[in-house]
């Protein structure tokens, strides 16, 4: 089955343009079966106020995405999406956690990347950096602490930076997963990782993801050339 392993929506992330409606439908229109729904969890989306109403509203917005994708047909899954306040802001996507994970742990955006791989290897969920390299300005974070990195195919940026991570990845025994970060600012990418039907929640991926010695990605470059597959083997 075709995932998209990054996506969007409104209610949480605010630079998306789309709620969970219009964003399972794009979604359904290119092909997929279903998403991981990876909002944004961030500091400065809290501010002042409480986190843990923060945490609260995240998870809200996840139930009520997957519930719809329930109704459409469509898998939606669960996973994070955390902008790590002390690593120039970089991104990471974690999945294989439950959904309380936010709940129990508000203020994951304040830890160091070190800290949260611990916590997240605690949970039983693994880590991924978000769009790598994109505009020379996403360095690529140390990989001691990832399980993988993210082929990014959102059509905004410059490229997906395909056989820079694929060596990276093999040069260090990382896995490569495949978003779209769709957030309909831009034409709805048809791309995502191949996962196996028996994959039926995000603790799941996270045992996917770290034990998956080949995976199957599709990737739709920003030059609109037709979506390719590729196998990749670490």
């Amino acid at each position: 089955m075709l995932i998209d392993m990054h996506a969007h929506t409104k209610g949480i992330s605010r630079c998306c343009r789309i709620d969970a409606p219009e964003m399972l439908q794009a979604a359904r229109e290119a092909g997929l079966d279903g998403v991981v729904l990876t909002n944004h969890y961030q500091k400065n989306y809290v501010g002042d106020g409480d986190p843990k109403e923060f945490a609260a509203a995240y998870v809200a917005e996840y139930q009520h995405a997957a519930q719809m994708g329930a109704d459409m047909g469509l898998l939606v899954f669960w996973g994070i999406e955390v902008t790590m306040a002390k690593h120039h802001n970089a991104h990471v996507l974690i999945y294989g956690v439950r959904e309380d994970f936010v709940l129990r742990y508000p203020t994951v955006y304040d830890l160091a990347l070190g800290e949260l791989k611990d916590l997240v290897d605690r949970e039983g969920g693994v880590l991924i950096q978000a769009h790598p390299l994109r505009y020379d300005k996403n360095d690529l974070l140390d990989t001691r602490y990832l399980t993988g990195v993210e082929i990014s195919c959102h059509p905004l940026y410059d490229a997906t930076y395909l056989d820079e991570l694929s060596a990276v990845a093999r040069q260090t025994g990382l896995v490569l997963t495949c978003g779209g970060d769709y957030h309909a600012d831009t034409r709805r990418p048809r791309c995502g990782m191949y996962l196996p039907d028996d994959v039926k929640d995000s603790a799941a991926i996270g045992a996917y993801l770290r034990s998956a010695t080949e995976v199957r990605l599709l990737v739709d470059e920003i030059n609109d050339e037709p979506p390719f597959e590729v196998v990749y083997t670490r």
